[in-house]
């Protein structure tokens, strides 16, 4: 049995042992799509698409399996020691858990598609493709997540058969030819441990208001071959009858949206309305996008910036448990000899069931 094939059987049972035990709750699961492009903001390159297809299940913590139980003892979860606003989770009767899988795939291009390589200044061709097994444990104020990833990028990410499809069928867009020149191929592994606080306070003053206003703080950090970096960020909300469980709109590398709070209950309001704002800064000490492999020697001609910021806002609507979300984003420079920064659409679509 090769190496591919190898994998492939791994892969094949850490999903397949994953979904195995989702038993002993009876709270909602749920399918989640999430797409971003740039083509939202009338440009088509740097990060030109990203696509996630995604299911989360709740599960008790009495029916994980080996696997679960690894990522939960990685997720931060601790005995009854108290926390404060940089601590884990403390797991009380009353934590709810959540196991999520996630198939994602991100490609980024220079300006000319033209050109058989990509020129000093321009992004250069890559894509990655990957699995992603995330054990998540909450209550109605905090949350604690791991997500493995384990993914691969080249030729196997298959950036430029889905590009040249979507820009041959969809967006009626030029062809671009140098993908020949793409990062090359290699297996990563990632872990992203991620934290958030909930403004509870903030909620718990607008409540009665005709319009409620919450939102979180957030902390994390992402280590591996494919993205090593730590960042902070916060997002906040305004809207009608805002629900308890909400989604983070945008794509993020290694963590996917998800109901963030829950206290248990199921339903509230038939409906709710809501706009959004929210930033992050990042540390960056790795990005396989652009600063190449790890284990293999590739000139990709440039750096990745080592801080990088983003802003962005947007609008959601909920509807008896099928979300949909719009977002833009506007992202610093990433890397060194960027003209200018970037910035892309998002689009989140979930159904609970």
């Amino acid at each position: 049995m090769n190496r591919s094939s190898l994998l492939l059987t791994a892969i094949l049972t850490l999903l397949l042992s994953g979904m195995s035990s989702g038993e002993g709750t009876d709270r909602d699961a749920y399918l989640i799509f999430q797409l971003d492009n740039d083509l939202f903001t009338g440009s088509d390159t740097d990060y030109t698409n990203g696509a996630r297809f995604a299911y989360m299940q709740p599960i008790s913590a009495d029916s994980m399996n080996r696997f679960q139980n690894a990522l939960k003892g990685m997720s931060g979860v601790e005995g009854p020691r108290g926390f404060g606003m940089l601590g884990s989770l403390i797991e009380t009767e009353s934590t709810l858990y959540d196991y999520g899988i996630g198939l994602t795939q991100v490609m980024f291009t220079p300006d000319d598609p033209e050109l058989l390589a990509s020129p000093p200044g321009q992004r250069p061709y890559a894509a990655w493709l990957g699995l992603e097994l995330s054990l998540h444990a909450k209550n109605e104020t905090a949350l604690s997540s791991v997500v493995l990833s384990i993914g691969v990028t080249g030729k196997y990410a298959f950036g430029e058969e889905t590009q040249e499809w979507v820009h041959t069928n969809i967006s009626n867009s030029p062809i671009f030819q140098g993908w020949d020149s793409q990062i090359p191929t290699e297996v990563t592994f990632n872990l992203n441990f991620d934290r958030k606080r909930r403004y509870g306070k903030l909620a718990d003053a607008t409540k009665d208001w005709p319009l409620q206003v919450d939102g979180y703080f957030e902390w994390g950090a992402y280590l591996g071959n494919a993205l090593t970096e730590a960042y902070v960020g916060t997002m906040v909300r305004v809207g009608y009858k805002l629900p308890l469980q909400y989604m983070t709109p945008r794509l993020q590398f290694g963590n996917y949206p998800h109901e963030l709070f829950s206290d248990g209950e199921q339903g509230g309001s038939a409906w709710s309305l809501y706009a959004f704002a929210g930033g992050r800064g990042s540390a960056v000490l790795h990005n396989i996008t652009l600063d190449g492999p790890v284990f293999r020697s590739f000139d990709t001609g440039t750096s990745s910036e080592s801080f990088v910021g983003e802003f962005l806002f947007g609008v959601g609507v909920r509807f008896h448990g099928v979300t949909l979300a719009y977002s833009r984003t506007f992202r610093s420079k990433e890397f060194a000899g960027q003209l200018k920064s970037h910035q892309f659409g998002s689009v989140l679509i979930s159904a609970a069931f």
